[in-house]
């Protein structure tokens, strides 16, 4: 069964001139963040946690992804770096779909994992991402570890407990962002569907709507993008809800690409994470099948670039109607996309298309706040 969504896309920021100094006499907006756990997530999660914009809440980790649950090691040490003394919360969700969980109840989706099987456990996959290509050790190590740092393994009740806290401790509903599949917060609303009154907004970075895919690992139209490929059950159950939703797909990704100037700035960084960011990327790169023309053609900060479309500094622009419907029948080559349909639902759902982008591409709104950001101590 098919769900169908609509796309109202609304003006986010029509002036360029609008900045970070605007909200620097605001309170930080408290957000809780849900990551798979990837270089990306974690390039996010850091450049969230350096943002005054923001007061980060808590993480919530999905293991149908492209990492490990021990991964999470990474988000717990610059998590108490930068936010030393807090414990910041750490909840563990599912590791596997809802799309095979559903199927497959009694073995909590095994046999299965049908779409999961397209993440790569070795070379640049699960391996690579949970170590950081290697460096991890080079981070400030906390002196908790990381299943030390969990609040528990119910996505469900912690999540509750988590927004229940935010809410009583900053008299502000949370606004959540997604960085991978939407499981956690899908099986979250199953347990309890009026806590979408309780959460301010959502944030998605996910799907493609008329640009090519990016799932690469297996034969499929070129549609897919892995954050709905994971879990199109999840993608469909969330993007239905009546949450206030804006989607950050490839299409906007894509007109942030990395370049050689964004390189030669973040080899200039002097702080411990600007040099960090830098040394990561650069290992990436220098992996890459193909070298530098597949590198900058195809590895994009996603992650980030959702979190700065969440920070609302003015990076995005452009009003569209747009209506569609997610594809879930279990045909491996052609699921897991956006596609047009002519039935609308009721969903607030909205989506960043256009982005506001400066020549040289360094100097585009984004990529100037992202590396004052990860180059401030």
């Amino acid at each position: 069964m098919e769900i169908n969504i609509h796309f109202v896309f609304i003006a986010l920021f029509m002036l360029t001139s609008f900045s970070i100094a605007s909200n620097e006499h605001q309170k930080p907006i408290p957000v809780i963040i849900d990551i798979d756990g990837d270089v990306p997530d974690f390039l996010a999660i850091l450049y969230a946690l350096k943002s005054k914009e923001f007061d980060v809440r808590g993480v919530t980790f999905d293991g149908d992804g492209w990492s490990h649950a021990a991964s999470v090691q990474n988000i717990v040490d610059i998590a108490d770096d930068i936010y030393p003394g807090k414990n910041l919360p750490v909840i563990l969700g599912a590791d596997y779909s809802l799309y095979d969980s559903d199927r497959h109840p009694n073995t909590l989706g095994s046999p299965g994992c049908t779409y999961q099987k397209s993440v790569p456990e070795g070379a640049s996959g699960k391996r690579d991402q949970d170590l950081l290509y290697g460096i991890n050790r080079q981070l400030r190590l906390s002196k908790r570890l990381w299943y030390d740092a969990i609040k528990g393994f119910n996505i469900t009740k912690d999540l509750a407990n988590l927004i229940d806290s935010t809410i009583e401790q900053t008299g502000k509903k949370p606004k959540i962002i997604l960085t991978g599949p939407a499981t956690n917060i899908a099986t979250f609303l199953r347990a309890f569907p009026t806590y979408t009154a309780k959460i301010d907004k959502v944030f998605w970075m996910g799907g493609a709507l008329n640009v090519p895919g990016n799932v690469f690992t297996v034969s499929n139209d070129s549609r897919a993008e892995f954050n709905v490929y994971l879990d199109c059950v999840a993608a469909r159950e969330l993007i239905a809800s009546d949450l206030d939703i804006t989607l950050v797909p490839l299409d906007f990704t894509n007109q942030l690409p990395l370049s050689p100037g964004v390189f030669d700035k973040l080899s200039k960084l002097k702080s411990f994470y600007g040099k960090f960011v830098y040394k990561l990327l650069s290992i990436i790169r220098k992996v890459t099948p193909g070298g530098d023309s597949v590198f900058f053609a195809s590895y994009y900060l996603w992650d980030p670039i959702g979190i700065a479309v969440a920070k609302d500094i003015g990076v995005a622009k452009i009003v569209s109607d747009h209506s569609l419907t997610v594809t879930c029948k279990g045909d491996r080559i052609y699921d897991r996309q956006f596609i047009k349909s002519k039935t609308l639902t009721n969903s607030n759902f909205k989506a960043a298309i256009d982005a506001i982008v400066s020549k040289p591409i360094e100097n585009s709104p984004f990529y100037q706040d992202f590396l004052n950001v990860i180059d401030c101590d």
